[in-house]
Parts: structure tokens; C-alpha cells; sequence
């Protein structure tokens, strides 16, 4: 675990050359001037599916900020330091949306799931339930009828869900906030 004076070396930092990008973290340099190269790749990411910061952040908050399978929201503690460590979050998508196989457009995403579960849990439930194998599990039946991209309380809360990117201090802590139940 990083201490609160490694955090504040990082945040501070003033020696050669490099700036802060809006999400917090120091770069020697920015892509495009605004961005390091960290949160370039998220966003980036996040637009290849068609979607925004502002919803990926509305989605992120309506699941809980966990996987909205198996409900894990550890990652390793990075004291709030963006890129730090790898995020193990994937965006989850059918792929088969739209009539399009391999689509990534906006109304295929379903919601962000961890790693194991995209990858070792859905993909293969799905491959069986479409050869008519397999069995039935009741969570992962509810996700696909249900997806946490689609229900009404992933809408995008203004003032809130585009204030900051998904890797800011702001959006790592912001859990605390749903607890309370604020929103604007």
C-alpha cells in the first residue's frame, strides 16, 4: 500500500518535465495535451464500444462500482493513483447486437464486468447456451435479461457522472457517495 506521503511525492511532483493530466496523475508527457498516456487508452477503449465517459461512468454507478456478475469490486490498492495498477474492468458487450457479429456499437453494451468473469464465466455460458448445452445459471440468465447498461438508473446524471474521468481520485472514491444515496 502506497503511504500518504509516497501520494503526495507522486501528486506533487515538480522535478523535470511533465504536466498533470485532468485525472490527476503526473506525465512526462501528455497525449494530445491533455490527456497521459494512461487515460488516452481508457478513453479510447471506452469509445471503441460508442460510449462516453460521462456513461461509462452512469453504468459503473448503477452496478454498484462492482462487476455486475459475481458483485467483486477489489482491485489492487493503488491509494487512488491512477495507473498505478492495471484496472481489471471490461466492457461487456454481445456481439451479436445489431445483426452485426463482432459489433461494438452503444446498444450492444450490457455493463463492465471483471476480467475472470467476461472471460472464463460469460463467454463460454454463452458459446453452450447457443449449442443448446449446458445448464442453466439463474445470475448470469439475470444479467442477460437484465443488463446494467439498459436499466433507467444508468441514464447520465449531469454534474455528476461527467465531472471526471473513470480513473480520477473522485470516481475511485465516489462508491462512498452512492452509499449515501446522493444524486442530484
Amino acid at each position: 500500500m502506497i503511504s500518504p506521503e509516497e501520494i503526495e511525492q507522486i501528486m506533487t511532483r515538480i522535478e523535470g518535465d511533465g504536466e498533470f493530466c485532468d485525472c490527476g496523475a503526473w506525465a512526462a508527457r501528455l497525449v494530445r495535451g491533455r490527456e497521459c498516456p494512461g487515460c488516452y487508452r481508457m478513453r479510447r477503449g471506452i469509445e471503441k464500444y460508442g460510449l462516453t465517459i460521462p456513461k461509462y461512468n452512469a453504468i459503473w454507478r448503477a452496478q454498484s462500482f462492482r462487476c455486475a456478475l459475481c458483485g467483486d469490486n477489489e482491485e489492487p490498492c493503488d491509494g487512488g493513483i491512477p495507473h498505478v495498477e492495471p484496472r481489471p474492468w471490461q466492457i461487456d458487450h454481445n456481439h451479436e447486437c445489431c445483426g452485426m457479429k463482432g459489433s461494438s456499437n452503444r446498444c450492444c453494451v450490457r455493463g463492465i464486468l471483471c476480467r475472470p468473469c467476461n472471460l472464463n464465466e460469460l463467454a463460454p455460458y454463452e458459446r453452450k447456451r447457443r449449442r443448446g448445452a449446458g445448464f442453466a445459471v439463474p445470475d448470469i440468465d439475470a444479467y442477460l435479461a437484465n443488463p446494467p447498461a439498459r436499466r433507467p438508473e444508468a441514464r447520465v446524471i449531469r454534474g455528476r457522472d461527467d465531472a471526471y474521468l473513470p480513473t480520477s481520485w473522485a470516481f475511485i472514491h465516489d462508491a462512498e457517495v452512492a452509499k449515501q444515496g446522493y444524486v442530484r
